[in-house]
């Protein structure tokens, strides 16, 4: 299984490399592909936007220039709402909110990947971090929310009747996708924790990382240095960032971003992210370009084995008999289900961590998985139930074929509001060929 997920992967990242000018690696030359209101369209932009799809679909029988129109078209949509969003001083997308999505949206990138490794050795075959993807999400997340919310107000009172449902279904009861099998677990996750001698090292390095850039050596360098050579994620990442805004930057980076003058060097910073050194060079009142060295906050291969050693007492604390919900509520790391006993209720397939799948396809319901390696920790997994695929029925799935119905009349409705917002903002769209 592990050997076709990356057969597919690296197909892919073939796919992005073939398409030059939109790679990462590759220099497109700037240019304006459209105008809406005031605000231009870049090249670069709709480049990001076409390899981002990649990333995120695996499609390797795109068609690009199809592709690119499509992206287009949804970009020019997407502007358009959003001067209509930022007329409306109610509507913000908090930096909580930004984040929830991002840290979402790489994760299920990452996903993709049978390890984390693996993610982050073809994301540096694209010339891309996790950092460059962070820093290329967060203002497409925030203006996706503003969007969102725009979007929500303008239609909160759409409602659809049941014959509109009825109607709905006779007329597309042949094409709505079926219900895919799906599978109902529980989970215990015991993740990998830094311990305070390993998180004392890292802070210790990255002294000496500081001291190596004071004295006027590259932060690069310096990153390169105190690796070894190592390739990985847990391996010092060191470089300019270039100029960011306080909204993109995790809290504790931005107070020591900001607090620093052009020139000037922070001590350690710790972040969730692991133990920073900032270097500033240019400060304006709402952006800093900032280049640092960041020493990621990885578990020793004793830090693991620590979480391992409880897994396994769990795991035959389980086995004798232990209530699964009351050991979750417990010991479980995973905030959003510790509550509910573990529970993350019915998912399909495909949303499942790679890991997963092999060891739950061995058991029965109500039966338990020994522990579970992914690369945030280790997991007991506990089979509820599965469901297996069927097609769409009115009296089985009335709320299902309901939502699908309203969606389809939003999205009309969407639709002839951007029509009445081009009548009323500019939009000049050009002849492009990303490729050239």
């Amino acid at each position: 299984m592990i050997k076709g997920i990356m057969n597919r992967t690296l197909g892919l990242f073939c796919a992005i490399v073939m398409l030059g000018g939109l790679s990462v690696q590759g220099e497109v030359v700037e240019r304006i592909v459209a105008v809406i209101g005031d605000r231009p369209i870049l090249a670069s932009e709709l480049a990001n936007q076409v390899q981002t799809y990649l990333l995120q679909t695996g499609d390797q029988d795109v068609d690009v220039d199809k592709l690119a129109d499509e992206m287009l078209d949804k970009m020019v949509s997407d502007a358009l709402m959003l001067s209509a969003a930022r007329e409306d001083s109610t509507i913000v997308a908090s930096p909580a909110e930004i984040e929830a999505q991002l840290t979402e949206r790489l994760a299920s990138l990452a996903a993709r990947f049978p390890t984390e490794a693996a993610f982050i050795q073809q994301l540096a075959k694209e010339g891309l971090t996790k950092r460059t993807l962070e820093k290329r999400f967060r203002p497409e997340i925030r203006d996706q929310i503003l969007k969102q919310k725009i979007i929500n107000r303008k239609l909160s009172a759409v409602s659809v009747s049941r014959q509109e449902t009825e109607q709905f279904f006779q007329a597309n009861a042949d094409s709505l996708p079926e219900m895919p099998d799906r599978i109902k677990l529980a989970h215990i996750l015991l993740k990998f924790k830094v311990s305070d001698a390993t998180d004392d090292s890292l802070k210790e390095m990255a002294e000496v990382a500081r001291k190596l850039v004071v004295e006027g050596l590259d932060m690069t360098e310096v990153a390169k240095q105190m690796s070894g050579g190592a390739v990985g994620p847990g391996a010092p990442i060191g470089g300019r960032i270039g100029f960011v805004k306080r909204a993109e930057l995790v809290p504790e980076f931005a107070r020591a971003a900001f607090s620093l003058q052009p020139g000037s060097v922070s001590g350690p910073v710790r972040s969730d992210y692991g133990w920073h050194i900032i270097k500033s060079h240019t400060r304006t009142r709402d952006s800093v370009d900032v280049s640092q060295i960041l020493f990621p906050a990885s578990p020793s291969p004793a830090d693991s084995a620590v979480a391992l050693t409880l897994a396994d007492s769990l795991y035959q604390a389980l086995e004798a008999g232990a209530n699964f919900k009351e050991l979750a509520k417990q010991f479980s790391d995973d905030d959003s289900s510790r509550a509910t006993g573990g529970e993350l209720g019915l998912m399909t397939y495909d949303q499942l961590r790679p890991e997963f799948i092999e060891p739950l396809g061995e058991i029965e319901p109500d039966q338990i998985t020994q522990p579970v390696r992914s690369e945030i920790g280790h997991h007991i997994l506990k089979l509820l139930e599965r469901e297996q695929g069927r097609k769409l029925a009115m009296k089985t799935d009335f709320d299902i074929i309901r939502n699908m119905a309203r969606q389809e009349k939003t999205g009309r409705m969407v639709e002839e509001w951007v029509v009445e917002l081009k009548k009323k903002i500019y939009v000049d769209v050009r002849e492009f060929d990303l490729t050239k």
